[in-house]
């Protein structure tokens, strides 16, 4: 993600405070791990168009954040999980980036 860490808690906090109870985020995220050369290609290439990634969730830790937040983590895909239900019998070439997640996350 592009902003900080505070930016999107506070974003994500703004959504619960103003949404009905029930309502959906989605999103994407990075896995923080060792800075990989394709990890850092990745990051140099969003860098250079105005989006440098900033915060980073570890998924064992994404529930407990989103939970203070006032959202509950519904599904929280990890890479492998995206690669089967949605690149699974893709024939184009296209396949799961293994190094995002998509979160799933529920207004308290």
């Amino acid at each position: 993600m592009y902003l900080t860490r505070n930016e999107v808690f506070a974003t994500l906090r703004s959504i619960a405070d103003i949404a009905p109870v029930g309502s959906a985020v989605i999103f994407d995220y990075l896995i923080p791990e060792e800075a990989t050369p394709h990890v850092k290609k990745i990051q140099e290439n969003l860098r250079k168009i105005g989006e440098p990634i900033k915060t980073t969730f570890h998924p064992s830790t994404l529930a407990f954040e989103l939970e203070s937040l006032g959202l509950r983590l519904h599904e929280n895909l990890s890479p492998s999980d995206i690669q089967e239900r949605y690149f699974q019998s893709r024939t184009d070439g296209y396949y799961a980036s293994k190094h995002v997640c998509f979160a799933w996350a529920i207004v308290e």
